[in-house]
């Protein structure tokens, strides 16, 4: 038997709601009202709160997860500064004969072996210890690093942290907008419960293929065991979308 599947994201219960809103005053108008009004009272004065609740969340995960690609962007930057940088150390040590003990100022074993961070945190401070390690290495009477300077490096550092930072605060405002739903996602799944107890009640003299044709135009939606026969309005359903998709 087909059994009703509720609505399990906050979109899926928006748009069940937002069908129900449109199809129930419709229904009560030509005479055929399957949903109380006071039912339908509370979904229309709800949506409003929701549908904003809802769209804050799926805006704040873009602008996170924009945040996110810019900080791994910047920290990959780092990380071709900060090899050029070892490359050209490594090249400038053998050319003047500098002892290997030049190459710790950089952050260099005495064989040249280039460090591989696994984190973007690792990146960050291993930067941060190469720029000193230049400034340390010019008052030991070293030349600086050219091509990329250590303020070549520190730039696309700062640039990195400046991106780090931005990836805190879209987390915080992400986090806010997950707590604005949470406080309102029970009663949106109140109410859907409300409007399937009342259609169910009031449609009870149809059969059972006849009360979920109804409750689909209401935003339900249905499941069905493997080998079980599918309502039409799902075969038409299923059909048009394996169209749409081509």
């Amino acid at each position: 038997m087909a059994k009703y599947e509720q609505p399990k994201s906050n979109r899926d219960r928006l748009t069940f709601l937002k069908r129900s809103a449109v199809t129930g005053p419709q229904d009560a108008k030509s005479g055929n009202p399957y949903v109380s009004q006071s039912t339908l009272v509370a979904i229309i004065a709800f949506l409003p709160d929701f549908e904003t609740a809802v769209n804050a969340v799926s805006e704040k995960m873009g602008a996170r997860s924009k945040e996110v690609r810019e900080r791994a962007a910047a920290i990959e930057r780092i990380g071709l500064y900060a090899r050029d940088l070892w490359a050209v150390l490594k090249r400038r040590a053998s050319r003047l004969d500098q002892p290997a003990e030049v190459l710790t100022f950089y952050q260099l074993p005495l064989d040249g072996t280039i460090p591989k961070p696994t984190s973007q945190e690792q990146w960050l401070t291993l930067a941060a210890q190469v720029v000193k390690g230049d400034a340390d290495a010019v008052a030991a009477g070293y030349p600086a690093m050219i091509n990329p300077s250590a303020a070549e490096l520190q730039a696309v550092l700062d640039a990195a942290r400046s991106e780090s930072d931005d990836v805190a605060m879209a987390d915080r405002a992400y986090d806010k907008a997950q707590e604005a739903i949470a406080a309102l996602r029970a009663q949106a799944d109140e109410l859907i419960s409300e409007m399937m107890a009342e259609t169910r009640y009031l449609l009870r003299k149809k059969d059972a293929a006849g009360q979920r044709r109804i409750q689909r135009t209401y935003g339900a939606t249905f499941t069905y065991l493997k080998g079980e026969p599918i309502d039409a309005d799902d075969v038409a359903a299923q059909e048009a979308a394996e169209e749409e998709a081509g």
